[in-house]
């Protein structure tokens, strides 16, 4: 019994860690499909600060729709569950989670350098996503 159970926490932390390789690369798409479709409209040589704040700033919103999604999901979950006390950790764990990326992200751009100010909340919100999910599913 113990290896079954065994089994299936291996499979389950692998099939975890593929689906969030996944989402991962479907957010960097969106990015990247900016990046060059950008790139390609205002006939530059290549990417700059200017098109990394674009992009980012076009992802991130995006991102943050999905969170507010998500917690929506949440919200409603934990009413059927009559769980009130689930959705009100989240939500205190989110407003910890925005402290954070603002703290990070300001000592990124300051370290790092500029353009990590509009990239790094938006890889973020990317992960905050795959996070929330897991709440969800």
């Amino acid at each position: 019994m113990r290896k079954l159970y065994l089994h299936i926490l291996i499979s389950l932390a692998t099939f975890s860690g593929a689906v969030h390789a996944q989402q991962q690369e479907a957010e960097l798409d969106v990015y990247n499909q900016c990046v060059e479709q950008t790139i390609q409209e205002q006939q530059l040589a290549g990417i700059n600060n200017s098109v990394v704040q674009i992009c980012a700033d076009q992802a991130k919103q995006g991102y943050e729709k999905q969170i507010v999604a998500l917690l929506d999901q949440i919200r409603v979950q934990s009413a059927e569950w009559q769980q009130p006390e689930r959705y009100q950790a989240i939500l205190k764990s989110q407003r910890l989670w925005k402290a954070y990326v603002e703290q990070e992200c300001d000592n990124a751009g300051q370290y790092v350098g500029s353009p990590m100010y509009a990239f790094c909340p938006m890889q973020q919100c990317a992960e905050r996503v795959v996070q929330l999910q897991q709440y969800v599913h």
